[in-house]
């Protein structure tokens, strides 16, 4: 009985050291090889925080959402290094969730030049830290179809 109340505790804080630690995000298409983006390097970038409602098949959804824009995570990275305006302006941005779900962006939409999507890497929703992976929200369009939870990679191309 003690051993297995021993094994329990010891899974249990192994579960929830790995939660303290928070996910990390491949980022693929920047480089040579991946980068993975790590808790600690979205936490030194700005935070940003947005109120966004959308329409899902359940109806109205709104909610407070707080994170870092995408933009600035892919700027630390140097995701564009070298890369003149209009090479970036050819690149897409493909999302990946954990379940297979993918959505695609284009550069031009999130480029605060152009269309300044303020595409978020969400940490938290109404003020609760996110108990699954990040989750990536598109504040501004009508429909919540590219909300993107539990996202694992981004891929440029």
């Amino acid at each position: 009985m003690l051993r297995s109340l021993l094994i329990l505790f010891v899974t249990l804080a192994g579960t929830v050291a790995s939660r303290a630690a928070g996910p990390e995000l491949e980022l693929a298409g920047a480089g040579p090889s991946a980068i993975i983006v790590s808790p600690q390097v979205v936490a030194n970038l700005p935070g940003v925080e947005r109120d966004v409602t959308v329409a899902t098949s359940k109806g109205s959804s709104t909610a407070h959402y707080k994170g870092v824009l995408l933009w600035n995570v892919l700027q630390v990275d140097k995701a564009f290094g070298g890369l003149d305006l209009k090479t970036q302006l050819g690149k897409t941005i493909l999302v990946s969730a954990r379940d297979g779900y993918r959505i695609a962006f284009s550069i031009g939409e999130i480029h605060p030049d152009f269309g300044n999507l303020p595409l978020m890497l969400v940490s938290a929703i109404d003020g609760k830290p996110l108990e699954q992976d990040w989750r990536l929200i598109a504040p501004g369009d009508k429909r919540g179809a590219r909300a993107v939870r539990d996202v694992v990679k981004i891929e440029l191309r």
